[in-house]
Order: structure tokens, then sequence, then C-alpha cells
């Protein structure tokens, strides 16, 4: 996402360049905030319903995603535009590379989810976890996991490597071929040798650059959760935010496991831990971060130049966080 003007007193421009920036978008705009795009609209004097390309200004009601799940639309009442378009009720279709206006009051929680989302370059892999009965998929960007579904081997008998290609490996190579536009690298994992028997399989130079080997014990969606668990993503995409997500909720997942007095979690332990200075690190749930109390946490954290990071619920670890309220913390010192 760039941000082509800031001014949070008055009006922020905005540029969307990808989905994960569309959904980011989502998350920062709420009722009541105005959102100003090109669109088409009908033109007041035309008897024919004749229309033409405008800017509108609509103060926003509903967010959502279209059916294809590619633009987002944004409804609301039109509060400016020219003179000769019919106002009333209108929806705005912002896809990638639309640049769009936003007038809201800022608060902390909206600064934190735009910088978050400014920070994050949009990577993708395409992961792939395999064994000799099937093969799992699942695209990972910056946000979230989509299930890009599988491949099941046709014979009930086992597959061996090392003989000739079978129709099961053909296929998995195929799904590859024609994904393999989607995302930068693309991880192959699982447990024994099916993966290097897959990998000597490509013939094709581009698909097989992409290609990084890693091991997970099982296929699935559990596979594909221990590939983001023990680093695989993290190693291919570097600065991934699921990776760095991941990474911060198994840690304090393991601080908890071992008793230690230096975490906490629940709504009211961390808002006790933030006020009296005790936090260097908030962990919040994206479920949360419109509630008031939570709101002003993340307030009074940051004014005491501590750490908050919003911890998206699209993937493993932030249902793992959320299911142990939302919000959790690490301590400079025992409370």
């Amino acid at each position: 996402m760039k941000l082509l003007k800031k001014d949070f007193k008055h009006e922020t421009k905005i540029k969307p360049e990808n989905a994960d920036d569309l959904w980011n978008l989502k998350s920062i705009l709420v009722a009541g905030d105005v959102v100003g795009a090109r669109t088409v609209r009908t033109l007041q004097a035309s008897d024919k319903g004749e229309k033409k390309p405008v800017y509108l200004k609509l103060r926003v009601e509903k967010v959502s995603f279209d059916e294809e799940g590619t633009r987002l639309r944004v409804h609301g009442k039109i509060v400016f535009g020219p003179d000769d378009v019919q106002f009333g009720y209108h929806s705005l279709l912002v896809e990638a590379n639309t640049i769009v206006s936003v007038e809201k009051e800022w608060r902390s929680a909206d600064v934190l989810l735009l910088n978050d989302s400014l920070k994050w370059c949009g990577s993708r892999v395409l992961i792939c976890v395999i064994d000799e009965r099937r093969a799992d998929f699942a695209l990972a960007t910056d946000v979230k996991i989509i299930n890009k579904g599988s491949v099941s081997a046709k014979s009930a008998g086992k597959l061996y490597g090392g003989e000739s290609p079978s129709v099961y490996y053909d296929e998995v190579i195929g799904y590859l071929l024609e994904n393999m536009g989607l995302c930068e690298k693309i991880i192959v994992a699982g447990p024994g040798f099916t993966k290097d028997n897959l990998y000597a399989r490509v013939k094709d130079a581009g698909l097989k650059a992409k290609i990084v080997l890693d091991v997970s014990s099982v296929t699935g969606k559990t596979g594909i959760n221990e590939v983001v668990k023990r680093g695989g993503l993290e190693r291919v995409m570097k600065e991934s935010r699921i990776s760095s997500e991941t990474a911060k909720v198994e840690l304090f997942l393991s601080e908890i496991a071992k008793d230690s007095r230096l975490v906490t979690y629940g709504r009211v332990d961390v808002i006790d831990a933030v006020g009296c200075g005790a936090a260097s690190l908030v962990l919040v749930s994206d479920k949360l971060v419109r509630d008031e109390d939570i709101e002003r946490m993340i307030g009074e954290q940051k004014r005491q130049k501590g750490e908050v990071m919003i911890v998206n619920s699209t993937h493993e670890a932030g249902e793992k966080l959320y299911a142990l309220g939302g919000v959790a913390a690490f301590l400079r010192f025992k409370v």
C-alpha cells in the first residue's frame, strides 16, 4: 500500500496495490468515515440514464468485498460530487491501484493498522504439502493463508519414488505450473522422500527455480501450519507478516508453558500491565481493535513508547491468540 498524502486532520490519500492492501483498507474503514474515489454515476438531467466518470465522496455505511473478492465495495450516501450528477446513495468499487481519499477520526488503532499496511510489501508464497497419496495447496500472503485445494493419487496402492512418473506426480506438477504466476516462491514440504521425487520430476526451469524444499510431518491444514510454525515461510518471505505474527504468538505460548512471570494475557491483566508501564510488547487480535477499552490501551501503550502488534485472525496463530482472549503482553518486569 502507498500513502500518497498524510493529513489525519483533513484528507489522507491511499493507493492499495494488491488484494492484501484491499483487505487492510477494509479493516481501517468504519461507518461514518468519508471516502472519495473516481467512479461512474448517472447524470442528473439525463432521461436516458446516461452515465459519466466522476469523482464522488461518500459517508460510509457499509464496506464489503464483491462476489469475486477482488474489489472492495464502499457503500454510503454521496456528500460531494459535481452538480450534474444525481446524489443519493452509491457504491464505490475500489480495486488494486485505485486512489482513495479518507477523512475520518483517526484513532490509535487506525494509525497502527495503516502503518502495518504500509510496512508489508505483499509477498505471496504457494505452499504444497505432499506425501505419496495426497498433495494440499495453500497461498500465503502477508495477512492470511488461503486454502487452494488438493490433488489425490488415483491409485489405491502405494507410490514409490524413483520409478517412472505417475499420473499423480504429473497432476501435482501441472497444478504448480498453472499457479506459479500467483506467487514469488513455492514451498514443497512433506514427510519422507515424496517431495524430493516430485522436485526431481520437474522439467520446467522457471518452476524449478521457484521451488524451495522443506519438511512437514503430515499433509493437510496441519502440515501447512507446521511449515509456517517451523519457519519455512519466514525463510522464504523474509519479512512476512504472518511469519512475524506466528513467531511472536508461539514465543508467548512457550513462555506460558514455562509458567513465566514475564508474560500475561486477558483483557484485565494486559490493561493493568500497560497502565503500570510493564508491557514491552502487546499482541492484539484484529477482532478487538475497535473495542473502546482496547483502543484506549493501545493509545496508552504507544504513548509509553511500547510496541503493539495487531495479529490477524486469518491464520492459526491469530486464532490461538483470540482463544486466549485476544490480548497478550510481554512484560519488562513482574507485576
